[in-house]
Parts: C-alpha cells; structure tokens; sequence
C-alpha cells in the first residue's frame, strides 16, 4: 500500500469573508458601464452586473467598445447577452435587477473573499526543497519526500522547448526513491514521457481529476499504475505527520492544476502554470513557487493574423501580465519567500531562431524589486538550489554542487524531408479523424509543410460540420478553402505545421496543442478567435488509446 493511500480524504474549509458592495443604481448608466469591483449592462430598467474576471485566464475586464474585453488575451463579453464573442463560452451575471420592483435605488452587491483555511498545527518541523530543473521540485518532509513534474532531459512540445538549465546527475536517483510524485497537467514540461520512462512504474502518482480524465489517462498509458486522482474539493491530511495535501484546480476551462502543502506550519503554495488559481481562494503561505517567465505559448508569434508590430506589442503585454499574476498572487498568499520556477526553457532549435528572436521572456531577477515591494524574500535558483526551513523560517540556502548531466542535443527531427506525402502518412491523417467524433461549425485546412512553412502544395481539407476529410495534391486557389468556409457560414481555421511534427502527433495520439505551443505551426482564422473546443477536444480526449484508427499508432 502506497503512502498515499493511508492518509485520510478530507473536504476543504474556507474562512468566508462577503463584503456587500452598496451600489446608487440610478449611476448606473444605459448599457455597458463599470466601477472598480463590477460590470453592468443596463437595458432600460433592467440591470445585469458581472465580476470583472475573465473566464479564460483570470484577466480584469474592462469596457471597451460596448463590450468587456481582457487585456490578456482579448476576449470580448457580450454584457447583454452574456457570451464571449470571440470564445465561444458564457458568463453569468452575479445579479439581475429590475429597478422598478426596488423600494429604493440602493442595491447591497454581494462581493464573497474566500480563503482556503489551514490547519491549526503549530510544529515547526524540517522541510528540505531542491530545486531540479523546471517545474521540478524535490520535497523532504520528515521521513516523505515527493517531487514535482519532472522534466529532467530531453525536448518538448514537439522538440520546440529545450532546457536552458542541465539538470543533476543524480536527479533519478532520488526521483525514484520518492514515496509520490505530483503531476500538474498533462503538457509535455510537466508530465514528460521521457523522463518519466526513466521512474520506476510502481511510482504513486498524484494528479488532479480532470472529468477529460487527460493526464490520468496518458499516465496509465505510459505504464505507471498507481495513479492517485485527487477532486478539487477535498484535502489528503495525514494529521499524524501533521502533513496535508490539496490539489488546487486553475481558474479557467484549461485542464491544469496547482498544489498546496502544510507541514506542521510551514505552508507552500505551487501555482504552476495554474491563472486564478481555486479561483483565488488561497491561503496565506509562507513559500509562494510559481512559473515566472511567459512566453509560454505560440501566440501570437505563430499566428499570420497580427503584423509584426501587433505581435510584437502583445509579447510586451503578455510578459507584464505574467509579472501581474504573480504580483496578484503575492499580495493575497502574502509569502514570506517566493521562488519563481517552471520557467527555464528555450527555442533551441535553430530552425525557431524566429521565435527566439522575438519572444522574449521575464527572468528571476526582475522579481527581486516586486519581492521587496511586498515584504518577500526571493528565493534564486538560479544562485542557490536548496532551502532548509523550520517551521515558516528559512534557516539554510546552498548552492548544490552535484555533477550536472550533458547538455540536450538540440538537433531536430529530418525524417520527413521531401516535398510530398507519402499515401501511408495521408491515409493515417485521414483515418485518425475520420475516427475522431469531433462536430463544430469549423473547416479546418490542414497543411503539411516544411521547417521554414514555405512548402503548401498537399492539404487536407477537414470539415467537422459534415465530418467529412480529404486529402488534395494540388489546389487550384489559395484561398478556395477560406471561400468555402465562408459561403456555408462554418469558421475558418488554416494550420500549416511541420510535417515530420504532424505525423508524430497522428501517429503517436498526441496532445495538438504540443504543436501550437512548441511553435510548430503556423495559424490564420476566420473570424480571428481562439477556437476553444477543436484545441480542447484534440489536446485533452481524442488523445492516446482513446484516438480511433484501423492502423497501429506507432511513429
């Protein structure tokens, strides 16, 4: 029986604070208007009022144009209707007022401050963290230890993310003498096959329970079987160790997930790559750990919608908001320390120099003025790799001095080299979506193409309102696909990807959004939108043994 199994499933308590917000709604103007806690959309003595947090990545929304839109990534609220314009999701209003059934123009808005509440333990125990590489982290806490997502050699996503740090030599060592290890989510710097080839298969592993089952799934499939899903709204306490456990899920509709642990009264928080964590009901911790660097996405270089100067705006914007996340963060966990990690990637390979060029990243030391401006100890790994506390106090740091491994090998794939694609590959593509079971008012043209995106004189035309998929060697126009699309009122989507990446994931039952963060791709839309539910379907269902084909999936 495996240590996790022996500690008892507890619900979660919060300590609930509801402040009531007193609102003149005779302020309140024709449609769209916002203050600082809420937005409104008044229809003639109807009134609607929304929180101002963006469903996608816990952005503030803002008014603009009529609408409520998020400066992270543009999505566009509907405040009559209540959709996102540009996302094919909804939102609902905190509150629905008729202003003539009211005895007075006084309106109490509920605004609710939840905070996971902590045990009451006051043992100030040893707990020893090393950071390995990443978003790995080792854990020794009394007579357990556990790691983090190791991703400890190798590339990712689609060999577009390289490690920009070596990792230790004896990091399997102590890996596989772990009583657990906890997987985040299933995107390949967290839940990486190929370090994971190299755990010990009997490994308890923690993860979160996604209802897609995604990384549950694809731990299975990769051998490991004792597989601990932990629900959202319950903590693993072992109140004999004094150690608990609770996996925390994100904000928004993406499968991912972060990790808070009390040991006696020492409480860390690991947000991961996790936007408005438990929907930003924290605690308050003593050690806040939390990715740091964005540029931890295809957009909006890979995107042939903006120029270069929008894209190069958006970079900007995209890094500001990731220091404003973990500004958010620190100012509600108010952490003694925080260590900025799962940020130590780079695009390698020489065939992105593209995106390496362009898509510059935060580093550890721009968090060293934001910790003091809040009372918080930077915790460097880039200077120091393990820390000893006692309790909420951090008694020792050190450098770790152990032999590194030899760099990856930042080569690339050249197995698909040629111009044409060969019928084995265009029957695979074909058969694995004809067994798919995907439907969306959506026309996907499909391009296989070479390093540099040059080559397009094969497609697939993939059309998910008919279900129907076909193979072209030749296309007259350019644009006939886009016309078709529009003609029949379907969404237009054109992916040109690499074509030796491409079939790795056909053939292999990948996640697709390996080939769209890993840079793999290139991306044009019609109407320009994120379309949600093609990437959800093929990133976190159709992947792995649930991909139905007629031929083996083998690369």
């Amino acid at each position: 029986m495996s240590y996790l199994e022996t500690i008892s499933l507890t619900p979660h308590h919060y300590d609930t604070d509801i402040v009531d917000v007193l609102k003149n709604i005779d302020e309140i103007q024709e449609g769209a208007s916002q203050d600082e806690n809420f937005l409104y959309f008044r229809s003639g003595e109807n009134i609607k009022v929304y929180d101002r947090i963006c469903d996608h990545r816990g952005g503030k929304l803002s008014i603009k144009d009529g609408g409520a839109r998020c400066p992270l990534h543009g999505w566009n609220l509907d405040l009559s209707s209540g959709y996102y314009t540009n996302a094919r999701c909804t939102k609902d209003p905190i509150l629905e007022i008729n202003e003539y059934e009211l005895d007075s123009p006084l309106v109490s808005i509920p605004r609710r401050t939840n905070r996971l509440a902590a045990e009451s333990w006051i043992s100030e125990q040893i707990t020893e963290i090393r950071f390995i590489n990443h978003a790995c982290l080792l854990f020794k806490m009394g007579d357990i230890s556990f790691a983090t997502d190791p991703w400890i050699l190798g590339s990712a996503f689609c060999n577009g993310w390289w490690l920009s740090k070596s990792s230790p030599l004896d990091a399997f060592d102590h890996l596989n003498k772990c009583d657990f290890i906890y997987i985040s989510h299933n995107h390949p710097d967290h839940l990486h096959p190929e370090s994971l080839k190299k755990i010990r298969k009997d490994m308890p592993i923690l993860t979160a329970d996604f209802s897609s089952g995604s990384t549950k799934n694809y731990l299975q499939q990769l051998g490991f079987q004792d597989v601990v899903v932990m629900d959202f709204a319950s903590s693993l306490i072992d109140k004999k160790r004094e150690l608990c456990l609770s996996v925390l899920k994100s904000g928004d509709f993406r499968d991912d997930s972060g990790l808070f642990v009390q040991f006696g009264k020492f409480k860390c928080l690991l947000t991961v790559d996790s936007n408005f964590l438990n929907f930003g009901k924290l605690p308050s911790v003593d050690l806040l750990c939390s990715s740091f660097a964005g540029g931890a996405s295809g957009f909006p270089l890979c995107f042939e919608n903006y120029t270069e100067e929008e894209k190069k705006r958006v970079v900007t914007r995209n890094r500001g908001a990731t220091r404003a996340t973990n500004i958010a963060n620190i100012k509600l966990t108010k952490p003694k320390f925080f260590m900025p990690y799962a940020g130590f990637f780079t695009e390698a390979a020489e065939r992105d120099r593209y995106i390496k060029d362009r898509n510059l990243k935060n580093c550890v030391e721009d968090f060293e003025d934001i910790c003091a401006s809040y009372d918080s100890s930077l915790l460097n790994v880039n200077k120091e790799q393990e820390f000893i506390f006692e309790g909420p106090r951090l008694i020792t740091r050190k450098q770790n001095k152990t032999e590194k491994m030899s760099p990856s090998n930042f080569g690339v794939p050249s197995k698909f080299n040629s111009e044409s694609v060969d019928s084995e590959h265009k029957d695979k593509v074909l058969d694995y979506f004809e067994g798919c079971s995907f439907k969306d008012d959506l026309l996907v043209e499909l391009i296989p193409t070479n390093d540099d995106f040059s080559l397009s004189n094969v497609r697939f035309k993939l059309d998910f309102s008919s279900n129907k998929y076909v193979f072209y060697d030749h296309v007259n126009k350019a644009d006939t696909f886009q016309i078709d699309a529009q003609n029949r009122g379907l969404r237009y989507l054109q992916i040109k990807v690499r074509k030796e990446e491409l079939f790795d994931v056909i053939c292999n039952g990948k996640p697709w959004e390996d080939l769209s963060i890993g840079f793999q791709c290139r991306i044009f839309r019609v109407p320009n939108i994120y379309n949600s539910e093609f990437w959800f379907y093929f990133t976190n269902i159709y992947v792995g043994k649930n991909v139905v084909t007629s031929t083996p999936l083998t690369l």
